[in-house]
């Protein structure tokens, strides 16, 4: 079982890699449906791209579930762990980013995503096949698994109105009106800037 559960974590970094890809353009695939806004990226925020990772994550637990004869509690806490793991440091890293002034780049971001999804994999394989009885906290494991898709699905359509959920090219909050002029956006942020 450890075996197969190493190959089945590795695949599913390419997975989510693959299906984030997939996900950040969904909303325009789409026709910008209500599949698309619930699973693809509305706009260009940290918590955008970071839906479009952590969707995917889910859905590859549920894929291991099905392959391999797991001990299902302890995969519940493993995944919750990780999961979180995932959503709190893929947040910060790219806070930190953003705090030294830079502009958003793929490539940082990419780096940040691969690192995060390869330690919450590494995380949840360890708690997984490892010896420690973490099957006593199944249910607050659980709880925080259903806290997250309430928060899922409810951070898209009712953002907070912080840095977390702005789309950093327009600084708009949530889904961005298809007929929205960003090119004024530009000019009045150059004009902001040069003039005050």
């Amino acid at each position: 079982m450890q075996k197969k559960l190493m190959y089945l974590e590795i695949a599913g970094i390419i997975f989510i890699v693959i299906m984030s890809v997939f996900m950040q353009n969904l909303l325009d695939l789409s026709g910008h449906t209500l599949i698309g806004v619930m699973f693809g990226s509305v706009n260009d925020s940290i918590w955008e791209i970071e839906k479009t990772l952590l969707f995917p994550y889910l859905l590859w637990a549920g894929i291991e579930l099905l392959c391999i004869k797991i001990p299902f509690r302890k995969f519940i806490v493993a995944k919750a762990v990780s999961l979180w793991f995932f959503c709190l440091s893929y947040s910060a890293i790219c806070l930190l980013y953003s705090l030294t002034g830079a502009q958003t780049h793929f490539l940082p971001e990419f780096t940040a995503a691969l690192i995060c999804c390869t330690l919450a994999f590494f995380i949840s394989f360890r708690l997984t096949v490892g010896s420690k009885q973490c099957e006593v906290l199944f249910y607050p494991a659980f709880f925080m698994l259903l806290l997250f898709v309430v928060l899922y699905c409810s951070l898209t359509p009712f953002p907070m109105h912080n840095y977390l959920f702005m789309d950093r090219t327009t600084g708009l909050y949530g889904i961005i009106p298809e007929n929205f002029d960003k090119g004024a956006v530009y000019l009045d942020s150059f004009f902001s800037l040069n003039y005050s």
